[in-house]
This record gives structure tokens, sequence and C-alpha cells, in this order.
């Protein structure tokens, strides 16, 4: 089956529940099984997209999760929804049924993570991807200890560079800090 996203004219409502608006900025495409890519509306090219970042594209009401499959026939079990959208519908017009005032985003419930710092443990973040700095070694907190050999932006270092800096720092100066240094990297 060929997807073809040109048939999609956007905004467009939740298939699910009719209340989540969809923009043109969310066109995920699901290539080779694992891949997501968002439409650059400028040049028209794939931009390649983590899929953690995909999951979040989703109706806060409901809960569908944007499934170009989806979008073009509603009769199908997506690569990001396990149901059709019909199944879908009738499992959301029971929750409202039993709760008028259901949204799907209250049922979440985020909890706040603290943990400590990856590289050495000396300084605790509020809660996790919270994107703060360790104060101590410099480190910011986007999870990609996961991938310690990618870099979390063009400007930072991966999560085995700022170990091996912080470490060479740290033998030069015990009580080195980060937010001290003059050169900080």
């Amino acid at each position: 089956m060929v997807l073809c996203k040109e048939k999609i004219k956007f905004p467009f409502k939740c298939p699910v529940c009719g209340k989540g608006e969809f923009i043109d900025l969310t066109e995920f495409e699901k290539d080779d099984g694992i891949k997501y890519f968002e439409i650059d509306k400028e040049t028209g090219k794939k931009i390649e997209v983590d899929e953690w970042e995909a999951r979040f594209i989703h109706c806060e009401f409901c809960g569908w999760h944007y499934d170009l499959k989806q979008v073009l026939d509603y009769n199908v079990v997506g690569d990001r929804n396990k149901k059709t959208v019909k199944e879908l519908k009738e499992e959301y017009q029971q929750k409202i049924i039993e709760n008028p005032d259901y949204f799907y985003d209250d049922e979440l419930d985020y909890q706040v993570e603290p943990h400590l710092c990856p590289i050495y443990g000396e300084y605790e973040f509020e809660d996790s991807l919270s994107h703060d700095i360790c104060p101590i070694c410099g480190w910011e907190d986007t999870g990609f200890e996961d991938d310690p050999d990618e870099r979390p932006s063009q400007c930072s270092m991966t999560f085995n560079e700022r170990k091996k800096y912080f470490t060479q720092k740290r033998k030069e100066n015990p009580k080195y800090k980060w937010k001290n240094d003059k050169n900080t990297k």
C-alpha cells in the first residue's frame, strides 16, 4: 500500500473524538518499520525525528496517536495504534459515558523523577530529562547517557566525552566544579 500524504488536508480533526486538531507540522511517516520523519514544508525533504519525539504526536482528548495509515483508512490497524479508528472510537465513547470530563492527557499521570547526575552522581536533577545543567560536571540532563557516543546537540559533548573531560579535570583538581570554571566546555 502506497501512503499518499498529499491526500490529507491540514488541519484535520481527530478521527476518534473529533476534538483534537492535527496541524501540518505533524506529517510523520513510518519508514522501514522503525524510523519517523517530518516533512520540511519549505524543501519537501524528510527530516528524521526520533521515535521518542514522534510518540508524543497524539490527540490530547482521546489519546489517538497520529498514524498516516489510519488517516487514510479508518478501517485498518495502524503502525502506532493497535486498534482501528472504529474500535478506538467505541472505547472513547465508553470513557465519556463513565466520565463526561475524560481527558486523555490527564491519564498520563506524570510523576516527577529526581535522579543523580549520571556522570559522577554528585548532583541530583529534580526531574528526568529536565535539560538542567549539572553545576558539578556540566552535563545537560537530556537522557543521552543511554546513547553515550551520541551528541545531544552540536554545541555539547557526548556522555563519554563529558565523563572523560570531567575525570581529567578532577585529576587536576579534586575540588573541580564546572560552574566555577572560567573556561567551561
